[in-house]
């Protein structure tokens, strides 16, 4: 333990919050809400959160921060950090107030085709497109932090990883969240011995307390450290990637892994009651849809609204069933389909909308246009991280394994958890995916092709001035929780721990529901929904945002209290 110390201590500073990386399950009972003077770092895991902190004190800036951060969390937190998945960066310089997109959002194999899910009868097997080596994309996660990194990074690309490096060589302190839920995914794990080997040592989850000690990643990490992403895609990490997924008949190939690329891409940019706000572009359909939904809301005077009473909650809920439904129809990778994205900022379609909207029944989703045409062509876990540093720059990621800890396969001496984001495309269009969205031949599969997205990494400007980072896990629910946090703030003008600690609810047009967070809401507000004929569906948790709010005092950072994360600044 004293040798384990010697290694980590060089990684503790002056923190706001004064935790050591030596973590202990008593960590529940440190704030989910924080105010820092300089900026600091809020995502799902706190050994991952002090790695991005102790880097923006040792100079560096908020890409450097992002890039250990994420490393980090494929070792800390593999319910979702990864190097075996992808996702989506926003980057704003403070000097030039540019904002530049990143997109390494996972990509069908070549051997891949529109129907390799359908049984005989032409339905979607959804196990095949969930677990296992089928459901494997090409990983995008290390070349996208490669690439953000040297566009924007200041500090050596090998610095930032040592700490993940140090931390899957000597071990973390487990707490009762990974135990939970390693624990409740059993039978899943078990599937595959290479992973049950892993997170299961002596045939059980390691346990609150103990230390979690992963080699094989250690040496996969280390390696990508000295060399760079192509230690990833090609060589020996890339063979024994190859090798486990055809082991178990999945179809990525060595080719597929070498000819990966990261892309940059502009932001979706608009307007909202004065604020500027930016977000990811497609394949990602977060920024367009949150783009619709604020645009038509702007129209109305919602501060008048009782918050998160029934009026509030019809209007909201079916202003985003309209956008979702285009959403699912007309989005996705624009290197294969032309989007549309005039469509999400038109006048003409906002002034449709709101003519079909009556708060006191809901517009039935099946007797909308684009349920006919969807259905007729024949087409949680992820996780976010806010970084803002000293000198005003910013970082927003969102990056996925898709499912909770992917596919469960493990490529065997790497350590690296796979995705299963096959089943985010359109695997039969029509047919729902695991999160219940249904849509259409804009994502369906295709050689090559990336994936629709929902991941909504978000900044906030006003008046040339950064004044919010914000994003969340949570599938489908991802878009209305990072709408519902931005509304809480600038419509009703909460602090940022009011905005992210309030009940949600959500949208997504099929299935025709309002989905909503248990025990959060006014019971006689959901009995007056149903009397009016919204149908409710009650769910446990509803997202888990990680932000960064600007404040006179410094930056307010919160972890939301629903899960896991704790915020740290400096």
């Amino acid at each position: 333990m004293r040798h384990l110390w010697q290694r980590r201590k060089r990684y503790c500073g002056d923190l706001v919050l004064g935790v050591l990386l030596l973590v202990t399950p008593a960590t529940s009972q440190l704030p989910r809400h924080i105010v820092a003077p300089q900026g600091g770092v809020a995502c799902a895991e706190i050994h991952a959160a002090q790695v991005g902190v102790r880097i923006l004190q040792q100079g560096g800036n908020a890409m450097d921060a992002l890039v250990g951060v994420g490393f980090a969390m494929a070792v800390t937190y593999p319910r979702a950090g990864n190097l075996g998945g992808g996702g989506f960066i926003l980057y704003r310089n403070a000097r030039s107030g540019k904002v530049t997109a990143f997109d390494f959002r996972e990509t069908a194999p070549a051997a891949a085709s529109f129907d390799m899910y359908w049984d005989r009868s032409g339905k979607p097997d959804r196990e095949k497109s969930r677990i296992g080596a089928l459901a494997v994309g090409v990983p995008g996660t290390v070349r996208g932090l490669a690439l953000a990194h040297q566009k924007h990074g200041r500090l050596p690309w090998k610095a930032l990883i040592r700490p993940a490096v140090e931390l899957a060589r000597f071990g973390f302190v487990v707490d009762s969240s990974l135990y939970g839920s390693l624990k409740a995914r059993t039978a899943r794990f078990q599937q595959f011995p290479e992973s049950f080997s892993i997170f299961f040592p002596d045939g059980e989850p390691p346990r609150p307390g103990t230390l979690f000690i992963q080699k094989d990643l250690a040496h996969t990490l280390a390696l990508i450290a000295e060399r760079g992403p192509d230690a990833f895609y090609t060589g020996e990490i890339a063979r024994k990637i190859v090798a486990a997924v055809k082991k178990y008949g999945g179809i990525l190939s060595l080719t597929d892994l070498q000819n990966y690329r990261a892309k940059e891409r502009a932001p979706v940019v608009f307007t909202y009651r004065g604020y500027t706000i930016y977000s990811m572009p497609p394949p990602s359909s977060g920024g367009l849809t949150l783009q619709g939904i604020l645009k038509t809301l702007e129209h109305y005077p919602l501060h008048q609204f009782e918050h998160n009473g029934a009026d509030y909650m019809a209007l909201v809920s079916e202003v985003e069933k309209h956008w979702y439904a285009k959403r699912n129809l007309h989005l996705g990778d624009p290197d294969f389909v032309k989007i549309p994205f005039q469509l999400f900022s038109s006048p003409e379609v906002i002034q449709r909308i709101r003519q079909q909207i009556q708060l006191q029944r809901p517009l039935p989703a099946r007797s909308m246009p684009e349920y006919a045409m969807i259905i007729h062509q024949e087409n949680p876990q992820t996780t976010h991280i806010s970084i803002v540093d000293a000198a005003g720059n910013a970082a927003a990621m969102t990056y996925t394994l898709n499912g909770s800890y992917g596919s469960f396969l493990v490529a065997q001496g790497t350590g690296i958890l796979l995705n299963n984001e096959m089943d985010d495309f359109s695997t039969r269009p029509g047919h729902p995916n695991m999160y219940g969205l249904v849509q259409g031949w804009a994502n369906a599969i295709q050689p090559g092709k990336r994936m629709l997205s929902s991941m909504t990494p978000t900044l906030v400007v006003q008046n040339g001035q950064l004044i919010g980072v914000l994003g969340t896990p949570g599938g489908s629910t991802i878009i209305t929780s990072v709408l519902q946090v931005l509304l809480n703030k600038i419509d009703f003008g909460m602090s940022l721990a009011e905005a992210v600690e309030k009940g949600r609810f959500h949208q997504q047009w099929l299935p025709d529901s309002i989905a909503y967070e248990q025990h959060r809401f006014d019971v006689a507000v959901l009995e007056e929904l149903q009397r009016r004929g919204f149908g409710l569906t009650a769910y446990s948790k509803i997202g888990d945002i990680q932000a960064i709010w600007k404040t006179a005092n410094g930056w307010e950072i919160s972890s939301d209290p629903r899960r896991s994360g704790f915020p740290i600044g400096f």
